[in-house]
């Protein structure tokens, strides 16, 4: 069974020569507005990179609003899934997905992934005191997996530790705002 880790692009970056010495397949999910660090993982000679672009929304803003930001559609969860699909037929090697927290889009990307080696455990790559997967991406991976529980079942999970998750949310910005007045 191929690992499968959950990061942000900070995590992403800051070990990216680890990641191409170790050819771990790496599924960078990026925000429409291009963000610096992109050109750091571009530009590190990665050999099982696939970038897609999607922001984390649920659904699209409407145009009155004039922004640029797209939801996940379709085609790209079937373009993950059909990379990955790929990568595990090639390599043994472990994936990492990140977006820009490693909190939403890369957690439901996760578990979609994960689907594809072992549905019955999809879920369980996610931690649901880290991890708040995205609701469209969900959606989206249970139509092409053709598996009407997977975003229920996650939705669940989440709904059974939701005020674990925030205190766990609240902790960490307390913890960041502490080291920043300490420096």
């Amino acid at each position: 069974m191929r690992k499968i880790q959950i990061s942000s692009l900070r995590e992403v970056v800051d070990n990216i020569n680890y990641i191409k010495k170790n050819d771990i397949n790496l599924i960078s999910i990026r925000n429409t507005q291009p963000v610096p660090e992109y050109d750091i993982i571009d530009n590190a000679g990665l050999k099982n990179l696939l970038v897609i672009k999607f922001d984390d929304l649920e659904a699209a803003i409407p145009e009155q609003y004039n922004r640029t930001e797209k939801p996940p559609e379709e085609n790209d969860i079937k373009n993950i899934l059909n990379w990955s699909k790929q990568k595990m037929q090639e390599n043994n090697n472990g994936f990492i997905i990140h977006c820009t927290a490693g909190i939403s889009r890369s957690s439901a990307v996760a578990i979609l992934v994960n689907y594809l080696q072992d549905p019955e455990n999809a879920i369980k790559v996610i931690n649901p005191m880290l991890h708040w997967p995205n609701k469209k991406v969900l959606e989206l991976g249970e139509k092409i997996l053709e598996n009407r529980n997977l975003k229920e079942k996650t939705l669940k999970v989440m709904e059974d530790n939701e005020q674990d998750f925030w205190d766990n949310k609240e902790k960490e910005y307390d913890e960041k705002v502490k080291n920043l007045f300490q420096k």
